[in-house]
């Protein structure tokens, strides 16, 4: 099972884990996908401060994670 922890940044995570992207872009993270995002305001973004910032529901995150196949730890 893949770890997903909510403590490293969407950069790092997305080094490990590729399909995070489009997990993301699915929950309404849509500018995930634009150009050098990931590489920019992905350094320091985190799940937890994205989905704050977006008015996500930070338990609806873990849901879709843990359905993808993810072991979420930390940041909860």
């Amino acid at each position: 099972m893949k770890e997903l922890d909510l403590n490293l940044t969407l950069y790092q995570l997305v080094q490990s884990y590729p399909e995070i992207l489009d997990i993301m872009f699915r929950l309404g993270f849509k500018e995930i996908k634009a150009p050098g995002m990931l590489q920019t305001a992905g350094r320091y973004m985190t799940i937890p401060k994205g989905a704050k910032l977006k008015k996500i529901p930070l338990e609806q995150i873990i849901r879709a994670f843990e359905n993808a196949g993810f072991t979420v730890v930390g940041g909860k």
